[in-house]
């Protein structure tokens, strides 16, 4: 599974690199898209070894508690209004 967050604020260096730590630790996180100057996140997962509210959990305790609702999912729907209900 794969899911992108929007974040309110672009990510610094020492953001990525304290995300990236705290998301790796978690059992079933299989990679982490971020980089300094973005305000994307991106997280590939193995939904039957962790949820998604462990990784939002994880980037909280990381002191980014930032995230705005999920923007989307890959691999089913998410159903978050982001695309009108269709």
């Amino acid at each position: 599974m794969q899911h992108a967050f929007q974040l309110t604020s672009p990510l610094a260096a020492a953001d990525v690199e304290r995300l990236t730590f705290a998301l790796a630790a978690l059992p079933g996180v299989r990679g982490i898209t971020a980089a300094p100057g973005s305000d994307m996140l991106g997280v590939v997962y193995d939904e039957d070894a962790v949820s998604l509210q462990a990784i939002v959990g994880a980037t909280a305790r990381a002191g980014y508690s930032e995230l705005r609702r999920e923007l989307r999912r890959e691999r089913g729907g998410c159903c978050g209004g982001c695309c009108g209900g269709q």
